[in-house]
């Protein structure tokens, strides 16, 4: 199970990703979906389900579905990603998390962190003003309704749906579009 902590030490050092049998892209390990930006959307719709989730205060958050919480990540080929140009930002700059803090986060669970002489890049454009877009992403969604959305998927107890009302924009298109690939998800 993934455990994100507060990166304090900027100089954090990591072996390599071929040392590891990519825990990362494993359902069973805990790889199920990530919570994604709106800017996002236009790269990943094509390979991914975009879906939503309902969050605590029952705000909506878009996300993408990396594996049915059993198997791999579809994508995953002999322990190497078959779109490793096209992969989710989530992907990109694992082990590491951007933050609605605008903090860093690192998963302490990833085999490779702490070894080898690999330094982690925290400059990568998607940690820039983090928490601007994600309140840009949460906005954008903001005035649909729960009774717009329709349950689809329930797994380990996280309920993702997709949209059924009849707002109209781009991100909704993607989304709608993006549900072809559930089949390669289930």
């Amino acid at each position: 199970m993934k455990n994100f902590i507060k990166i304090e030490d900027k100089n954090i050092f990591f072996g390599d990703c071929k040392n590891c049998q990519a825990f990362c892209c494993k359902g069973s390990y805990g790889s199920i979906f990530s919570q994604i930006l709106k800017e996002e959307f236009a790269s990943l719709y094509k390979n991914f389900p975009i879906l939503f989730i309902f969050g605590s205060l029952d705000f909506i958050k878009p996300v993408v579905m990396l594996s049915n919480g059993i198997d791999s990540c579809p994508y995953l080929k002999n322990s190497s990603c078959s779109i490793y140009k096209d992969r989710p930002n989530v992907c990109k700059t694992y082990p590491l998390s951007p933050n609605i803090d605008d903090n860093i986060y690192i998963d302490s669970s990833c085999p490779e962190i702490f070894k080898g002489k690999n330094s982690l890049d925290l400059t990568l454009n998607i940690f820039e003003n983090y928490s601007k877009k994600y309140i840009d992403t949460h906005f954008e969604f903001k005035e649909l309704k729960k009774e717009e959305f329709l349950k689809i998927l329930n797994i380990r107890g996280v309920e993702f749906y997709k949209y059924i009302g009849k707002n109209n924009s781009i991100y909704l298109n993607y989304h709608e579009a993006s549900l072809k690939n559930l089949d390669i998800l289930l």
